[in-house]
């Protein structure tokens, strides 16, 4: 009987061909579409699960209600004393540690090795018991215990030493120091949140006991620590946040009011910090963008299983006679259903096969669109091949389960007559998988349409400076000592046309701190940029009250100008000659002028702030330099030559602001290619289905269509017949389409500090590209029915 089965199926198959690679064709892309999503969803969901302390590590954040508008806003970054003072005081708090990941690349030197590295990283002595980063040389106890010592990483010590043995050997590395090795780690697994190169001891940082006094990482205003607890097992998070709310009163009464501590699950830091801002450099997913592609994934497998849906069971007129002979010659109910079913399985089951072979070829191209380094092997993991048996089964009792039920419920007496063949359609069912189809397409179209309105905004919004050819260098100590000379052998270059130092600048940061205003002990929180007097000019910021710095005037050395945002703050008609304090006991220091607001963070991250410069001539880290546009690649190589007459253990690094606003927007214009891929190939799937349902409807309407034409019917009346009802359908999919998007898209567009307004047009695009593609899927068949001869339709079968 089986044999029998195979026999049938592959007759259907050869007499049937297109409707078959139909079936073939979209259960391959669908089942591939699935493979894919499932090897990158669980790339994203492996992050952080190799350690041991997992469920019971915590990181630190908090939730900062401003105190100048009340608005609120969740950071990543904590104070220094956060950390020892829980541990301190709740004995749920088991240990901490505090992360600092320098805010710049650095170098690290052994004689006259100098190695590049990104990811240096300050570490409390405690690193290596919450984590279980390996340890591969050195005591886990001792590494990272005393001041100016560091641990590498496996592949920065075989960098420098190469076989030899690196413990108790010195390196020059952070500010020039030298630190003694006391440890090698084993490389940061791909799959972990906390990245480094190299690992130096807290201590090192800590005033009066290292050679690096930062206090703005030990104390409690500075908010620049990333801070880990380990709770007890039977610990209460949400206790503990509230007895935090006591810890701030009593240790940090000045921002008791507006920093809420919060503490959030180690195994969700990388994947659902998405409300949380986060300035300080670690890996960072996106569980919005895992869910856009498990949804999409799904709805192009949906469309596939209903293009087979919709086939089978329009195919049910040509097969009602084996149907009727099966019955009559004593086939079961079931044994008809079985049959269909394992017909959907084979074809599934093909599908499946070649949908792997597919997805290994699309491997490569896959990674380049999702933005990760996915391993040649990824499509064999335990896992995934599961996902890929539970496909098979899924799709195929889903896929055939339908139309086995409709094609075994037919009636002998009525299928082996050819009046009970032309009542056995279905119709209905079609009609409304054929109308979901339409929903599903419609709504990935405005999806993609609106994704990319918004990136191409935020790309396209006026930043209220020139961005274009504005190159920017981090600065080390060797170039700072002599960062005027520095910057007048730049400014000598005809193609380098200003130039500005300053401590912060596009893409390097700012500094947050608080002022008071003249006359009152009310604090506002700002962001500063201490600059030259040559920064407002060198970016292209526009004044709208007062006068930029001038540095022929010594006496502007020590005043600010604030920006449109913190006029409005401040509330009075007039800021020019009024004076701010950092402190009560600071003197005033005199406004100069008022720049219109500029962007220094990506649109997708915060509004405006305000912002006020402050000329300070000292601790430079940045020089910002504005190009002609001529000659650009001769003008780096110049600006190279002059930096290694400074520098030669750090090597030349710069980037250009508008490549870095770019960046700021690479998560956006990912989720548009992927939506846009998905969308495209979801809307073939269905073009797919149509022109399948179309063939057989025509097959079916033949002698109709002969006879209107006997009657007078013209051919575009005849094509307009056939297409009406896809018409219908399509419009039907965009009334249920509308309020399924709406709301969610308009739920994402309200996370953007910026955005675009929704409006009608994406609607009507979306409306009318699938109504264009309608079209021209069905009538070409349709014309190609209405031009026949009548005399060849209504001859007699």
């Amino acid at each position: 009987m089986i044999k029998n089965y195979l026999k049938t199926l592959f007759r259907q198959a050869a007499k049937r061909k297109v409707y078959f690679l139909i079936n073939i064709v979209g259960l391959t892309i669908a089942v591939a579409a699935v493979l894919l999503t499932s090897v990158f969803i669980l790339d994203e969901y492996s992050y952080d699960q190799f350690h041991t302390k997992k469920t019971e590590l915590y990181r630190l954040y908090k939730k900062n209600v401003s105190i100048n508008d009340g608005t609120e806003r969740f950071t990543s970054e904590t104070s220094g004393l956060m950390g020892p003072t829980i541990v301190s005081d709740y004995p749920e708090a088991i240990n901490f540690t505090r992360l600092l990941p320098w805010f710049d690349e650095t170098v690290v030197s052994y004689e006259d090795n100098d190695i590049f590295i990104e990811y240096p990283v300050f570490a409390d002595s405690t690193f290596f018991e919450l984590f279980d980063f390996n340890l591969l040389l050195g005591d886990p106890q001792l590494a990272l215990v005393r001041p100016s010592t560091i641990v590498l990483s496996e592949s920065l010590a075989k960098k420098l030493f190469g076989d030899a043995q690196p413990i108790g050997k010195t390196v020059t590395g952070l500010h020039d120091l030298p630190f003694e090795v006391t440890g090698v780690v084993e490389d940061a697994p791909k799959h972990s949140h906390i990245k480094y190169d190299a690992l130096i001891s807290w201590s090192t940082s800590t005033p009066n006991v290292g050679p690096l006094p930062y206090n703005f990482t030990n104390n409690w205003l500075g908010q620049t620590v990333l801070t880990y607890l380990h709770l007890t097992p039977d610990a209460n998070a949400n206790e503990l946040e509230g007895k935090l709310l006591v810890m701030m009163q009593n240790y940090f009464p000045e921002r008791a009011d507006s920093y809420f501590l919060k503490l959030q699950p180690f195994e969700e830091v990388y994947l659902q910090s998405g409300n949380i801002d986060n300035s300080i450099r670690i890996a960072e997913g996106n569980q919005v963008y895992v869910k856009v592609f498990a949804f999409t994934a799904l709805f192009i497998l949906i469309i596939a299983c209903v293009n087979y849906i919709n086939i089978n069971t329009a195919k049910a007129t040509k097969r009602a006679g084996e149907i009727g002979m099966r019955k009559v010659l004593g086939a079961s109910k079931k044994q008809l259903i079985s049959q269909f079913l394992g017909e959907s399985a084979i074809i599934t089951f093909l599908a499946a096969c070649m949908a792997l072979l597919l997805a290994d070829l699309l491997l490569p191209s896959f990674s380049e669109l999702v933005g990760k380094e996915l391993q040649p092997d990824a499509l064999f993991q335990t896992v995934i091949l599961l996902v890929f048996l539970a496909t098979i089964l899924i799709v195929s009792f889903i896929a055939g389960i339908y139309p086995a039920f409709i094609l075994s419920a037919f009636q002998p007496s009525s299928i082996l007559t050819s009046s009970g063949k032309s009542r056995l359609t279905g119709n209905l069912s079609r009609q409304i998988l054929t109308t979901f189809q339409f929903v599903i397409a419609l709504v990935l179209i405005i999806c993609t349409v609106l994704v990319f309105k918004q990136t191409r905004f935020m790309q396209g919004k006026d930043l209220g400076f020139d961005k274009e050819h504005i190159l920017i260098l981090n600065l080390n100590n060797a170039v700072e000592e002599k960062y005027e000379t520095f910057k007048n052998r730049l400014l000598s270059h005809p193609d380098i046309l200003k130039a500005s130092v300053c401590q912060a600048t596009i893409g390097s940061g700012t500094f947050g701190t608080t002022i008071i205003l003249e006359g009152e002990e009310n604090q506002l929180s700002i962001n500063i940029f201490r600059t030259d007097a040559n920064f407002i000019e060198t970016m292209g910021i526009e004044m709208v009250a007062g006068r930029a710095f001038d540095p022929l005037l010594s006496s502007d050395s020590g005043s600010v100008i604030i920006n449109q945002t913190m006029a409005e703050l401040l509330g009075w008609e007039n800021p020019i000659g009024k004076t701010l304090k950092f402190s009560t006991e600071s003197p005033g220091i005199p406004i100069l002028g008022v720049t219109k607001d500029f962007h220094f963070e990506g649109l997708n991250e915060s509004k405006v702030r305000p912002v006020v410069m402050y000329n300070f001539p000292r601790n430079f880290r940045n020089v910002t330099v504005r190009l002609s546009g001529k000659n650009v690649s001769e003008t780096i190589r110049y600006i190279e030559k002059v930096w290694n007459d400074y520098e030669s253990r750090y090597p030349f690094d710069y980037y250009f602001a508008d490549t870095w606003f770019d960046q700021k927007y690479k998560k956006e214009a990912r989720l548009l290619d992927t939506i846009t891929v998905f969308s495209t190939i979801s809307i073939l799937l269905a073009c797919l289905g149509l022109y399948g349902l179309t063939a057989f409807t025509i097959e079916q309407r033949t002698k109709e269509i002969g006879l209107r034409k006997v009657l007078g019917a013209t051919v575009s009346q005849l094509t307009f017949l056939l297409n009406k009802k896809f018409i219908l359908r399509l419009l039907a999919a965009f009334l249920i389409a509308v309020p399924v998007v709406y709301y969610p898209i308009k739920d994402w567009l309200s996370g953007f500090p910026y955005q675009i307004e929704i409006g009608f047009a994406p609607f009507v695009f979306a409306l009318s590209l699938t109504g264009i593609i309608t079209l021209l899927a069905v009538s070409g068949q349709a014309l190609k029915a209405a031009t026949m001869n009548p005399a060849n339709t209504l001859k007699s079968e």
